[in-house]
C-alpha cells in the first residue's frame, strides 16, 4: 500500500519548487466540493497544474493510472488559467505515457512535462 502521506509531501514540494521555476505563488485549489484539487494553482490563474508521480508496473501503464491521469486532463481543460501542465515525476513513467498517449492529448490546451527533483 502506497503512504499518501509521503506521496502528498512529494507533491507540495514538486509544486514548490515549479512556483521558483515560474516565478508565482502555487497553491492548492479545490475542484468540487470536498473532493478532487489542484496540486497547484496561481491565484492570478496564470498556471494550475497536477504533479503525477506514478511509477510503471511490470513495464506498463495500469489502467487505474491511465484513468487517474485522463480525469487530472479533464479537469485541467476546464480549467479558466492560461497554462495548464501536467507534471510527471518518474522519468520511465512519462516516456511510456508520452509513447502511448501522447496522440490522445489535446496539446494546445495541456502541456505535459517531465519534472525531476
Amino acid at each position: 500500500m502506497a503512504n499518501t502521506s509521503e506521496i502528498k509531501k512529494d507533491i507540495r514540494e514538486v509544486v514548490k519548487k515549479l512556483s521558483n521555476e515560474y516565478k508565482v505563488m502555487l497553491n492548492e485549489k479545490n475542484i468540487v466540493q470536498n473532493g478532487r484539487k489542484y496540486h497547484g494553482f496561481a491565484i492570478d490563474n496564470s498556471i494550475c497544474l497536477f504533479v503525477c508521480n506514478n511509477q510503471l508496473q511490470d513495464g506498463i501503464i495500469k489502467a487505474g493510472q491511465r484513468a487517474s491521469i485522463f480525469e487530472k486532463c479533464y479537469w485541467l481543460t476546464l480549467a479558466e488559467c492560461s497554462k495548464k501542465l501536467l507534471v510527471f515525476t518518474d522519468k520511465d513513467f512519462y516516456n511510456k505515457f508520452i509513447e502511448e498517449y501522447y496522440k490522445y492529448l489535446d496539446l494546445g490546451k495541456i502541456e505535459v512535462k517531465f519534472y525531476s527533483n
